[in-house]
């Protein structure tokens, strides 16, 4: 994959020109202050580096990786919905924690990483206290395809792209012209301006996103055991992969049990799989 130059991390084939370096948080923080300032935590060494190991070697294993072999791999819920990650949540909450029972796997092999967005917009029909924790598993170098967050962008955000934080993908017009087709599926989600194919994003170009905001991208090299922990508003894009290396990952949510969560994400009545983005989750409106 091409890049400008051979220093520090790309995003969509460019180098980046403005990065910084994620904070480190520790025990001894204050760290919802933290997290209020910040809009992120980045813990080093949250999780039991073992069991990250156990859950990478079951992945590599697998012939296939599903997007719901978490949900089914004890190895891999021993971390994600382990008691060492619930007991972190319920003491940042101050309230018992609770996770969502969907466990997004991120595979990227050598490639682009994803576009800048913020979490909301996947997720916002719950309570909005909700935080994102995504956990690699396997060590990712600075070029590795690693995760960055755009600074302060839960501050900056709320003004920007206040029309974007608004928005659920699965929400339609359904006196639209892209109807039928978000209803049948041959779309998958519809731009709530242009009313054309979404993916969620905010925008393709990082770059451009943090000039146009006056701030800059900030990233780490990331080991097992790391934990980033983000708002829901907080713009977040994945760093190119330019390693030869298929870098593992894994995005799950907590937030407090004793709060609304979005239906689309936890399991049915009888031990159904979370429905999801599938048909069951679209929401019509009349625009």
């Amino acid at each position: 994959m091409a890049v400008a130059d051979s220093l520090g991390p790309a995003a969509r084939g460019r180098r980046l020109e403005q990065v910084g370096a994620l904070r480190e948080s520790r025990a001894t923080d204050d760290l919802n202050a933290r997290l209020q300032q910040d809009g992120y935590l980045f813990v080093r060494g949250l999780l039991d580096r073992e069991l990250v190991q156990a859950g990478r070697a079951e992945l590599l294993d697998q012939p296939v990786l599903e997007q719901t072999y978490p949900m089914r791999s004890d190895a891999m819920k021993a971390v994600v919905h382990g008691p060492r990650i619930l007991g972190f949540f319920t003491e940042l909450f101050g309230t018992p924690a609770r996770s969502y029972d969907f466990i997004w796997l991120r595979h990227q092999p050598p490639s682009y990483g994803i576009a800048p967005h913020c979490d909301t917009v996947f997720m916002g029909r719950g309570t909005p206290d909700v935080l994102t924790a995504w956990i690699p598993f396997g060590d990712i170098a600075i070029r590795g395809g690693g995760l960055m967050l755009l600074e302060d962008s839960h501050r900056i955000g709320r003004e920007r792209i206040a029309d974007y934080l608004a928005q659920d993908v699965d929400r339609y017009c359904e006196n639209g012209p892209n109807a039928q087709a978000v209803e049948t599926g041959e779309m998958k989600w519809e731009h709530w301006r242009d009313h054309t194919d979404w993916n969620g994003e905010i925008t393709e170009d990082p770059h451009q996103l943090a000039a146009d905001w006056g701030t800059r991208w900030l990233t780490a090299d990331f080991r097992m055991g790391d934990a980033l922990i983000f708002t829901l508003r907080t713009v977040h894009a994945g760093t190119d992969n330019e390693t030869d290396a298929l870098r593992l990952s894994t995005d799950s949510r907590y937030q407090p049990a004793n709060q609304p969560i979005d239906e689309r994400w936890i399991n049915g009545e009888h031990g159904e799989d979370p429905i999801g983005h599938g048909l069951a989750a679209k929401q019509g409106t009349i625009c």
